[in-house]
């Protein structure tokens, strides 16, 4: 009796007990590398044990994609209120949606398509860079029946008993050529075989390269990383533009070309805001936004006129610090909209010498003061006033910037319920959750610190605390926040902590 039962809870079990096998092998590995007792081992075997690591990752990458169309095929994942399944896996992996959107791709082409490079890439014959080659030429039928197809005009095979055999699909050839050519001229090769099965193809290849066409700035702490992939119209248009602003560099400019292209996408930004002639509302031109408390303002720009200047080679300062006062974790800091910390005291007082200053008034449980007389459209400063609350969508583990978001009446609608359109009755939500809201029953409030339903609120900010003390909790995370209900009553929470994992089953 429950056979049925076992049978199909066979497959997790193994998965499982694999997983946790690796997790142990791996456990000893990282065990020896922090040791130092890798200094003993010959730099001959460690080349061997790094080139066999590179294989276990690539394994394991090739096996993780196999497993992304069956999730996606399942659909469990739209149940959070995901518009795909790229943009839920970026958000449960916590990883770039660029590179989520590709993975899914690879993965449906795996399992459509490259029987033959899935094979391939699970025992570690071919790396994920062959994968991604193999992958891009599965765009056309015509390719994908050349990749399925016989290959003529090459020389006949034979067995160990010499018994002729049929000639190589066009997948089995490319990847015979793997073993044959280092990685560039494997990816030349694919190339050259998806313009001969498909010629009309490359004529399209430009709407190929719109939808592979990414831009990444993402926050990290002390800047901003760039990566992305452009159009070759695109980036010609940049280039040009980039040289254009660049000239030619001083007598005395000692930067290099990227550092000099760096400062030009800088100057290109600030064109485009000084003119006014961009944005999304006429009522607030594009603009960098500062929040910060007015105490906070007034203490840092009370001490510009007797603080001297640091160099960057100045000597450290020699004061001992004895620890962080609770207090001090409250006194809200000068936040760059779009930045993941605290801005510099100097860029701040720098900013504020030629700005405009907006002043928004918080109540006790952060909730915005009322800006004025009703009005169905947000714009202005209204919407600015909520931006500085809310800084993103505020769905649980949506941090669409304000730029993507509209100002939704939250508690109640202005046209089903006569709400006012205030600050209290508005919320910042992207455009899909938007739609999330108003289609599918979900109803918001807002909670203030102290009620014990707050757990679990929408934050902030972008970054996910995790556990913390609940003394501390008041003074770390937000001090108030939205509370998503679907229709059933049920609490809309967030995505789970990083560090937490799931039992596979």
């Amino acid at each position: 009796m429950g056979t049925d039962d076992d049978a199909s809870a066979a497959p997790g079990a193994r998965l499982a007990a694999a997983l946790a096998q690796l997790h142990a092998a791996m456990g000893a590995i990282a065990e020896l590398a922090a040791s130092g007792d890798l200094a003993e081992v010959p730099a001959s075997v460690l080349a061997e044990v790094q080139r066999d690591l590179r294989t276990v990752e690539h394994r394991s990458a090739a096996a993780r994609l196999v497993i992304l169309p069956r999730l996606e095929a399942d659909g469990v994942w739209a149940l959070d209120g995901s518009r795909a399944f790229s943009a839920w896996l970026s958000r449960h992996d916590d990883v770039p949606r660029y590179l989520a959107d590709r993975e899914a791709r690879q993965g449906r082409a795996l399992r459509d398509a490259l029987p033959a490079t899935r094979h391939a890439a699970l025992t570690g014959t071919i790396g994920l860079d062959h994968v991604t080659a193999m992958a891009d030429t599965v765009t056309t039928d015509a390719r994908r029946a050349a990749l399925a197809a016989p290959v003529t005009g090459l020389p006949t095979r034979y067995d160990d008993d010499g018994a002729e055999l049929p000639p190589p699909s066009g997948e089995e050839f490319l990847l015979a050529q793997a073993a044959l050519y280092p990685l560039p001229g494997f990816q030349r090769l694919v190339k050259r075989f998806a313009h001969v099965a498909d010629p009309d193809a490359d004529d399209r290849g430009h709407r190929t390269a719109e939808d592979r066409e990414h831009f990444e700035l993402s926050s990290t702490m002390g800047g901003w990383h760039v990566t992305g992939f452009l159009t070759p119209e695109h980036g010609a248009a940049l280039r040009i533009a980039l040289d254009a602003i660049m000239g030619a560099p001083a007598a005395d400019d000692e930067r290099t070309l990227t550092q000099r292209r760096a400062q030009a996408v800088a100057d290109l930004a600030r064109t485009a805001l000084d003119r006014g002639s961009h944005g999304a509302g006429a009522a607030v031109r594009p603009h960098l936004t500062v929040t910060v408390s007015f105490d906070e303002l007034r203490r840092l720009l009370a001490r510009q006129a007797g603080d001297a200047p640091v160099e960057d080679d100045a000597p450290a300062d020699d004061t001992v610090n004895d620890g962080v006062d609770l207090a001090d974790l409250t006194r809200n800091p000068a936040i760059l909209e779009g930045s993941t910390g605290p801005l510099p005291p100097g860029l701040l007082r720098r900013l504020a010498c030629d700005s405009e200053i907006t002043r928004v008034v918080f109540g006790p449980d952060s909730q915005i003061l009322n800006v004025g007389r009703s009005q169905r459209t947000v714009t202005g400063q209204l919407r600015r006033a909520v931006i500085a609350r809310d800084q993103h969508c505020t769905w649980p583990g949506c941090h669409e910037p304000p730029s993507r978001c509209e100002v939704h009446h939250a508690e109640r609608h202005w046209a089903q319920h006569h709400g006012e359109t205030s600050a209290a009755n508005s919320a910042l939500l992207c455009w899909h959750h938007h739609t999330v809201v108003d289609t599918q029953g979900i109803t918001m409030r807002w909670r203030a610190s102290g009620d014990p339903r707050t757990a679990g609120l929408v934050d902030a900010g972008p970054v996910d605390a995790g556990p913390v003390d609940a003394d501390l909790a008041g003074l770390l995370l937000p001090r108030g926040g939205w509370e998503f209900t679907d229709r059933h009553g049920r609490t809309i929470g967030h995505r789970p902590h990083r560090g937490t994992r799931e039992a596979v089953a």
